[in-house]
């Protein structure tokens, strides 16, 4: 009977472990998914990055959408976070009518947008595009000014190369006249606060292309499709 007894204790001692092992076995193998669905939660659902992200994409439609897309969870936060996301959320329908009324209006007239290979043709016309032979506007006191056309690529430019503009704003040029040359390039660029690097890349080369030549060039010398 004693030998029964003591056989039936180590048994059930022994299940005990087997049961207590799989337990454990079982946390390890569900510890790994929950803690990456903990760390993609917390990037995915971190509003300040969200909202920085929507800021980023500016006006352009698709980075815009995407930014939109992953920000869902803001609809549903109260107070400032909801707020941008639906203002967000209209400014990308506004960009969405504008573009559509836009490309009636181009269809009429012959013109029809591209996309643009950005990687392509970044390389060749961020190098060039300041020695256009751009038209100039004379200023008061002797100054001149190029086309605005110059001053929102100049603004892409340092954007996609530099980002948000750090500098002092220019008042005055070395001949003692208004800095207009200086603070239309200031001014253009501050413009662009907030814009993704990509974006502004893609929106250069887009202007660089779609941009008027008979109203901004004295000649059009820019680099071919």
């Amino acid at each position: 009977r004693f030998s029964h007894l003591t056989a039936v204790t180590v048994e059930g001692k022994r299940l005990r472990l087997r049961a207590c092992f799989k337990a454990r076995a079982r946390e390890r193998v569900t510890a790994v998914p929950r803690r990456t669905a903990e760390r993609t939660m917390g990037t995915a659902m971190n509003p300040d990055q969200a909202i920085a992200t929507i800021k980023a994409a500016g006006d352009d439609f698709q980075s815009l959408y995407q930014a939109i897309k992953g920000s869902t969870f803001l609809d549903s936060m109260p107070g400032d976070y909801r707020q941008q996301f639906r203002a967000a959320k209209a400014k990308l329908k506004q960009i969405h009518l504008a573009a559509k009324k836009k490309a009636e209006e181009d269809a009429k007239k012959g013109i029809s947008k591209k996309d643009y290979d950005v990687d392509k043709y970044w390389p060749q016309v961020s190098e060039s595009w300041e020695g256009l032979r751009w038209r100039l506007k004379s200023m008061p006191g002797g100054a001149t000014k190029k086309p605005e056309v110059f001053y929102e690529l100049y603004a892409f430019h340092k954007q996609a190369t530099e980002g948000d503009n750090s500098e002092e704003q220019p008042v005055w040029a070395e001949t003692g006249g208004l800095d207009f040359e200086g603070r239309s390039r200031w001014e253009a660029w501050n413009q662009t606060k907030g814009m993704s690097q990509e974006v502004a890349k893609k929106k250069f080369v887009a202007l660089y292309f779609e941009m008027d030549p008979k109203a901004n060039l004295y000649n059009d010398n820019r680099v071919k499709e």
